[in-house]
């Protein structure tokens, strides 16, 4: 397999490095091709998209097209998305209120069987491609009949979440064989998400804390399986959205092609350059908008994928201004866009990211766009998880300045935690709560540390500690400043030494409570009374000597 292909057909002429291969031979395997016309693993339409609009001078173009190709290269090397198969036969539902005979005779033809049904027939489908069972009514009864394919004509919402529904209202009967021909005997999908369950706030927890995920899931690829706590993940269903991916506060689901560390280290290579995000899909629809010199497009895999650190690292790791073309955001981008410009408006008095739906507003943008920003930072974000990128990407723009508080948007939930330290008695369970890392236990002093930047609000170490009204949970936004970034001491104590021996083995205030608890049980028992004062070992030889000598 070769590195980089180019196909010339459709692209204004261009000196190439000599790592690209120009190519028409379609059988012909690379790694990276502008075209979908050659065979690749990744297909990176912004080069074509690029060579045709931007005014950069050609020995630009040619350094800027391997850029490009390179970046391309970097999203397959830290890809974690795998190719899977699965057998799928020829049985079809066909749901349609009109007369659809050529486009059922056509299917049939092919070997395909097939059941005609109309809406009314069809009560629900459930499965997923190859393994789909609709249930169907009659007029007096209602069964279940197994499908690979279920194709419908104006379907209901519900009617394509799975996998192996489509809508074929406006296809022909050339598309619609087209269609399930090349799904079927092998059906070939790859995992879009990857999802890591020590940072999730839905998996194991005692309570419901954090579904955001299976919420937005237009599909069924993620469901809760709410008796045992755990998220089931259907790559074959999932639609490569992107939508889980940009609302989950921890970084427990990330994109499988596109991961955080991939995204920063195509950053990198755009160094100086102006980035235009898009999806990959998009750039056919803006063919015609003229690219200003130092502006290169960036392609985004999934469509809702962008979230704050997704932003954060492309902006920092180029040191420009972002463009983002896309005609609909969901709500967590919109947050997290509204994040970002909030804090450079406030800390640098300009906007880090401008986005566009149309022509118009993507031609203004581009000439507003500038590199050369303050805000310039390359991080390390090797084994770093999504809100640990935040943290630091952030507390280098904050610096030791203090600019105010950004509220949450409607998908955050931003928080810190305030304790009572007369009544924290160190036991630290809040601590094995926190899968984040914003609560801290510093056994070097004896404390319990909390990083506010780290918190994403889930309530679990509240619900946790055995304290009643020691804790509290404040959804503050995020306050830039540098405190916030910072671990700050919420409770402190010192050890207590067992009297017996001398060890240190718990808190002053841990002792104490337990001993103010039993002393009055233990009253008529002096070497009981005397053990919760004393370490675990000589707790255990106080008690055999006593059993020892009622013995004698």
């Amino acid at each position: 397999m070769s590195e980089y292909g180019f196909s010339p057909v459709g692209v204004k002429e261009a000196i190439l490095g000599d790592s690209i291969e120009v190519c028409t031979d379609s059988e012909k395997h690379f790694v990276v091709a502008n075209s979908p016309s050659l065979k690749a693993e990744i297909y990176a339409p912004e080069i074509n998209f690029y060579i045709n609009s931007t005014n950069d001078e050609m020995l630009q173009i040619a350094r800027n097209v391997e850029i490009l190709y390179e970046a391309k290269a970097v999203m397959f090397d830290y890809g974690a998305d795998n190719a899977y198969q699965k057998p799928v036969g020829k049985n079809i539902i066909f749901v349609s209120d009109n007369e659809r005979e050529s486009s059922v005779n056509a299917l049939k033809n092919a070997g395909f069987k097939v059941i005609c049904l109309t809406h009314a027939e069809v009560k629900f489908v459930y499965g997923g491609i190859g393994d789909l069972s609709v249930s169907v009514l009659s007029n007096t009864d209602e069964y279940e009949v197994e499908a690979d394919f279920f194709l419908v004509e104006n379907a209901k919402s519900y009617q394509l979440r799975q996998s192996g529904c489509y809508e074929i209202a406006g296809l022909n009967d050339d598309e619609i064989l087209a269609l399930v021909s090349e799904k079927s005997p092998i059906y070939t999908y790859k995992n879009n998400i990857s999802f890591n369950a020590n940072l999730c706030q839905y998996e194991g927890r005692r309570v419901e804390l954090c579904a955001k995920c299976v919420e937005v899931c237009p599909s069924v690829a993620l469901l809760k399986d709410e008796q045992n706590r755990k998220l089931e993940i259907s790559h074959i269903d999932c639609i490569a959205c992107g939508r889980c991916v940009s609302i989950c506060p921890t970084g427990a689901i990330s994109s499988a092609k596109q991961p955080p560390i991939a995204v920063s280290q195509m950053a990198k290579l755009y160094a100086g350059k102006i980035p235009l995000l898009a999806n990959e899909a998009s750039f056919g629809e803006i063919s015609g908008v003229s690219l200003p010199c130092g502006v290169l497009p960036f392609g985004i895999f999934a469509k809702f994928q962008l979230d704050e650190v997704f932003l954060l690292s492309i902006m920092q790791e180029t040191g420009s201004q972002i463009v983002l073309f896309e005609g609909e955001i969901c709500e967590a981008t919109k947050d997290a866009i509204n994040l970002i410009n909030s804090a450079t408006m406030a800390i640098y008095g300009v906007q880090a990211v401008f986005v566009a739906s149309n022509e118009a507003q993507l031609k203004t943008a581009l000439n507003l766009a500038k590199s050369g920003q303050k805000w310039k930072f390359s991080l390390n974000e090797t084994n770093l998880s999504k809100i640990e990128i935040f943290s630091a990407r952030m507390a280098f723009m904050v610096g030791e300045g203090d600019y105010g508080v950004i509220a949450n948007g409607a998908s955050q939930s931003h928080a810190k935690i305030s304790i009572n330290e007369q009544t924290c008695t160190l036991c630290l369970s809040c601590a094995g709560a926190c899968n984040t890392g914003a609560l801290f236990a510093d056994k070097s002093d004896n404390s319990l540390k909390f990083n506010a930047s780290l918190c994403v609000g889930c309530d679990y170490c509240v619900r946790s500690c055995a304290e009643k009204d020691t804790m509290a949970l404040d959804l503050c936004g995020v306050e830039l400043k540098k405190e916030f970034f910072e671990y700050q001491i919420l409770a402190r104590d010192e050890l207590f030494e067992c009297i017996e021996c001398g060890k240190k083995f718990a808190t002053k205030k841990a002792i104490m409570k337990i001993a103010n608890l039993m002393s009055a049980h233990f009253a008529d028992d002096a070497d009981k009374a005397k053990t919760l004062f004393c370490c675990a070992d000589c707790k255990a030889k106080i008690m055999i000597l006593k059993q020892m000598q009622e013995e004698i």
